[in-house]
This record gives C-alpha cells, sequence and structure tokens, in this order.
C-alpha cells in the first residue's frame, strides 16, 4: 500500500471521513483532504515542482504544514524537512534542493496560495533527485549535523510499527506538541496518526495555558511530549488526568524523580522511547508494563526491529537492525557520506544491558564516558546522582580534552529548581558525599538555563567548548 492508497483510505471510510486535523485555529475534516491536498498539487505544479525535484520544507505544527507533508507524500516528491530557521541557528539550504517552500504561520484559511511561500534555491547545483524520500538533519549533539535519507514506503512501515504499539485507531485523539520537523513528531506521532485516520490536533510552541485549554477542549488520548513538557504539566496539574490511554516521551532521557511523581496523574501511563533520527521508534515499554520496567528500560524492540549488545558481561554497545531505518547519510551537494551496511546493522552509540526479562536498559553514550584513575565514568551515571539532589532541576555532566588530576576532566552544569536558589560550592560539596572519587566533577557551574540544539535536546558540544574556555 502506498500513501496516496492511505490517504484515499480515511477520507472515505465512515469511522474516519469525519475526525478532523486542527491546529487550535483551522480545522479540516479527513474528507476535505483530497480537495485540499489537490489544490496544494496544483501549487507545486505550477513552480515547476514534480517527483525529480528535491524541496528544503521549512515546516511549522499547523494544519497548513500538515496538508503540505501529506501532499508531498502522497505525490512522491522527495523533501528535507527543516525546523523554523531560528536566526543563530540558521542552516543553509542544500545544494540539492531546487526549492525552499515555508509555511507561512497565521494563515486566515486553508486556501494554499495563502499558506505557501516558494523561492528558488540560487545554490541549486542541479542534481536530479530520486522521488519518494525524506531527507531529516540529525540533531548534531554529537558532531557535525548530517543528512538522513529515509524512503517514503519504509516510512510506513515505521508508522504501522507505532500504531500497533501504542494502538492507534480511528478513536484515538491524538495531540502532538513536539515539532513535526523531527522524526519524533512527524515519523513516530503524526503518520501513525494518519494511518489510522485519528483526530489529531498540532500545537506550535505550546505552553501550559495553550496546552491545558487544548486538552480541556480536544481530550487527547495519545501525547508525544518531552521532559520538558512533562515537568511542565506536572507543575500544571492539580487532580489526575483520565483521557489519557499512553503518553510518550522521548528524546533527553527523563529523569526517575520525574517519572514517578507524574506516572499517577495521567493514570500510570507514561512511556520512554527510544529511536533516534537514522532508526525511528525503535523500542519502547507497553503501557501495562510496571512502573519500575518503564523507568529503568526501553523495553523490549517495536516489530522487525533487532537488536543486539556487544560485550561479555551482559553489557555492552548497543546496535540496531530495522527494516524501516534509514538508506544512508548524504552531504549538502547530494553525495553519499555512507550507505546504510549490506547486513543492516546499525551502530547507535549507546551502552546497554539486557534485563533478566529480556528488556534492555540505556546505561549512556559510549562516547559520553572517560576513564578516570582506572575506572570507566558514564557522564550520565553521574547526571542521575546529582539529579537526586532536590536543589536540582536539571544537569548535564560532559568532558572536556583536557586532563585533570584523575583524567579527563569532567564538569557538571546545574540549573536549580524554580523557586531555590544553591551555589556551585555546595553542590560540589554534594557531589563529594554521594559520588566514588573518581566521578566527582572537576567543576560544577550553576546557570539558569542549558544551551539547547533546534531539536530540543541540550547542546553539550557547547557546554564542552565552556570548560576548555575555563
Amino acid at each position: 500500500m502506498a500513501w496516496h492508497q492511505i490517504l484515499d483510505q480515511i477520507t472515505t471510510q465512515a469511522d474516519t471521513r469525519e475526525n478532523v486535523l486542527t491546529d487550535g485555529t483551522l480545522t479540516c475534516q479527513y474528507m476535505d483532504l483530497p480537495g485540499l491536498l489537490d489544490e496544494v498539487a496544483a501549487v507545486l505544479s505550477a513552480n515547476r515542482i514534480g517527483a525529480y525535484t528535491c524541496l528544503a520544507v521549512e515546516c511549522v505544527n499547523s494544519v497548513s504544514g500538515g496538508l503540505l507533508l501529506l501532499t508531498l507524500l502522497r505525490e512522491g516528491i522527495s523533501f528535507v524537512l527543516v525546523p523554523p530557521a531560528v536566526t543563530s541557528q540558521i542552516k543553509p539550504i542544500p545544494h540539492f534542493c531546487s526549492h525552499k517552500i515555508t509555511v507561512r504561520g497565521g494563515a486566515a484559511s486553508l486556501s494554499a496560495a495563502s499558506f505557501l511561500a516558494i523561492e528558488s534555491n540560487p545554490e541549486f547545483n542541479g542534481k536530479p533527485m530520486p522521488g519518494g524520500k525524506l531527507l531529516l538533519r540529525t540533531s548534531g549533539s554529537m558532531g557535525a549535523s548530517k543528512l538522513v535519507v529515509h524512503d517514503h514506503l519504509k516510512l510506513m512501515g515505521n508508522a504501522a510499527n507505532c500504531v500497533h504499539k501504542y494502538n492507534f485507531s480511528a478513536a484515538s485523539r491524538c495531540v502532538i506538541p513536539v515539532p513535526i520537523a523531527h522524526m519524533y513528531g512527524f515519523g513516530a506521532e503524526f503518520l501513525p496518526a494518519v494511518m489510522a485516520g485519528a483526530s489529531i490536533d498540532l500545537q506550535e510552541k505550546t505552553n501550559v495555558l495553550k496546552y491545558l485549554d487544548r486538552e480541556k477542549r480536544f481530550q487527547p488520548t495519545i501525547a508525544f511530549v518531552t521532559p520538558a513538557i512533562c515537568e511542565m504539566l506536572f507543575k500544571a496539574y492539580k487532580k489526575p488526568r483520565t483521557c489519557y490511554d499512553v503518553m510518550v516521551t522521548s528524546g533527553q532521557r527523563i529523569s526517575e524523580e520525574l517519572f514517578r511523581a507524574f506516572d499517577p496523574l495521567i493514570s500510570g501511563r507514561l512511556i520512554n522511547q527510544y529511536g533516534s533520527t537514522e532508526m525511528g521508534a525503535t523500542a519502547a515499554c507497553d503501557p501495562g508494563d510496571s512502573l519500575d520496567r518503564r523507568i529503568c528500560t526501553i523495553g523490549k524492540p517495536m516489530p522487525w526491529v533487532e537488536l543486539r549488545i556487544e560485550g561479555d558481561t551482559g553489557s555492552g554497545e548497543l546496535f540496531a537492525k530495522h527494516p524501516y531505518g534509514f538508506e544512508g547519510y548524504l552531504d549538502e551537494d547530494g553525495e553519499w557520506l555512507h550507505k546504510v551496511e549490506p547486513d543492516g546493522w546499525y551502530r547507535t552509540g549507546d551502552l546497554a544491558r539486557t534485563q533478566p526479562d529480556g528488556s534492555i536498559a540505556v546505561l549512556g553514550r559510549a562516547d559520553e564516558s572517560v576513564n578516570r584513575s582506572g575506572y570507566l565514568v558514564l557522564l550520565s551515571d553521574i547526571e542521575r546522582v546529582i539529579e537526586q539532589n532536590d536543589a536540582v532541576g536539571q544537569v548535564a555532566v560532559v568532558a572536556g580534552k583536557s586532563e585533570g588530576k584523575r583524567g579527563e576532566r569532567i564538569a557538571a552544569f546545574c540549573v536549580p529548581r524554580t523557586g531555590i536558589q544553591v551555589d556551585s560550592a555546595q553542590l560540589r560539596a554534594y557531589c563529594f558525599d554521594v559520588l566514588p572519587k573518581h566521578a566527582i566533577p572537576d567543576e560544577v557551574h550553576v546557570s539558569e538555563s542549558l544551551p539547547l540544539l533546534p531539536s530540543g535536546k541540550i547542546d553539550r558540544q557547547a557546554l564542552a567548548a565552556l570548560i576548555e574556555q575555563s
């Protein structure tokens, strides 16, 4: 089945055709999609955009953005999905993109002519691109970002896995406050929700008041969030929510303390999903799993996905084999940097351990570990210990290139909880009390916030650079 067949199905079936796609301002029913997508396709055709071109698409969480993405999938047009530009983080348009399309915010209607801004790429190198490809930039959290290549049809397999895991159905009501410009929001919730014919509420730049208002009106049953949104809602909820069948978090690790505190407020339905820009949704617990299992593990692989751990003691580096994963990496000129190995195995860069029940616990990044006084120290372990301090709301531990007395230099960057004052000397003293000597950071910094990448992950490279400057 292709995307045009799925769209034909959800727009004609009795149990889905009246379901809605909304952003709080504009709303359309699935039965309206054929005409709306035809109009978008006509605008693209008028600009000589076809199956063998590739577009850079700057997309926001809106009905207009959703219509453009569904049109590109239906027509088999390749596109690079990029988040809305932030002045300090503008990325160049890849040279193999003939045009850049921006979805205008605040459109008053669903007329494609009113919400699409199309401009030619002056740096276009004329390279033809095969149709039916989605390209996403990696976060760049561990080095220079690359362009990840996915196939439109394989995205369907990834989406079908999520439909199965999270029980998407025509009766589901899915709120998406995370960017659909990233694999998490696009591949793991938006596309599965569309595939199931579920109603969808897209939220752009959500805040606590907006989320609570839309939650009351929309009554979502499925939500994909970040740890930051979980913390925001934990502070705002005055009583448990019973509407959710599942709430999924991914990306930056959610602290055990927040997980245990927030989970009861959504009736024990919180799940941490494991995946990446390359692999999409790779593993997750089931909503009915025990609290400890959902906190401490990533559960078991999605259907047809294989995970293996290379190590002699039950723990080691985690590798994934995903039939619906990426094809490889391109550079800015459209040349292949790397293609997936013939055996299909992908090195995730994470350290993991198999649990007795067969589920997998991710210990941290393999490249976020250091050797100190002969001991292997996981920076994520230090973070977990510091997070247990009641004064600390968020922490990131990074290593610098220079060395201290015990080996590689370590620094902890801490954000205090709201309304609590704490200084670096107090937190460093705490580290001496609770950490083994070889794991104590050489320095502890207290700040109001941590630098973030466009994906929402902590910018650890920026923090590591601060160590070298000090």
